[in-house]
Order: C-alpha cells, then structure tokens, then sequence
C-alpha cells in the first residue's frame, strides 16, 4: 500500500512540476501568456491520455532495473522519465504515423523533453520527494 501511495505522489508531484516546467520554457521563448497556458494544458493532457498508463506499466516493469545504476536518485529517476517520453513519442509515430497527437519534433516536444528531464532533479531537493524515490527504489 506504501508504494503505491508514494508513487501515486511522486508521479503526480513530477507531472506538476513538469507542467509548470513545460509553461516557463514555453513563456521564455514566446511571451504570449494565454497562448501559452493554452497550448501547455492541451499538449500535457495530450501526454496524460496517450503516455499516462504505458508509462506507469513500463515504469514498474523495467526500473528494477535500473535501480541497480549507482547514480544520484533524482538523476536516475530523470534519465528513466526521459527515456520512457521519447521512446513512446517515438513508437506513436511507429504505430499512428503522420496522424500522432504529440509528434516528437517541434518546441513543444523539446520542452517538454526538457521539463521531464528536470523536473525529478528540482524535486530531489526537497528531502520528503528525495525520500520517496529512494524508498520505491528498494521497494521495486
């Protein structure tokens, strides 16, 4: 019950900061505000429907081993994020060809690419996130 509390926390808090991430990034390179909240929201909600569950299968399946990697946690935890967004951008465009709801190319996707990559970094530093992670690595 403890692990999937945690990870029901730790997955939620990422997908916050990710937003909020993805909307900085976005504010940064256009300066159009309500434009920006626009297409964050549209392009995140996107990413919940069609990466959400494949990314909570693929995240229990495979991070046991990846835990095995002695590398700083949070710094483990953004790799893995990464590697999952991508390679499901990348399989969509495989499966759905030109027709794909989050195409990996343009702004969005590298923003985005950015915002997962930090966003368990920005929240390793809090010592309850940092907890988190390193009690669901030894509980995987």
């Amino acid at each position: 019950m403890n692990k999937f509390k945690y990870f029901t926390i730790l997955y939620l808090s990422l997908f916050l900061i990710e937003i909020i991430g993805s909307y900085l990034f976005l504010i940064f390179n256009s300066f159009d505000y309500k434009g920006c909240v626009n297409a964050v929201v549209l392009w995140n909600l996107w990413r919940l429907l069609f990466y959400g569950l494949p990314f909570i299968l693929l995240y229990l399946l495979f991070f046991k081993y990846f835990k095995k990697i002695n590398l700083y946690k949070p710094l483990l935890f953004s790799l893995f994020n990464l590697l999952i967004y991508v390679s499901l951008s990348n399989l969509s465009t495989i499966i759905w060809g030109n027709n794909v709801p989050l195409p990996p190319e343009g702004i969005m996707f590298w923003l985005t690419c950015l915002s997962i990559f930090l966003s368990p970094i920005i929240l390793g530093r809090i010592p309850y996130f940092k907890k988190i992670m390193e009690s669901l690595l030894n509980t995987i």
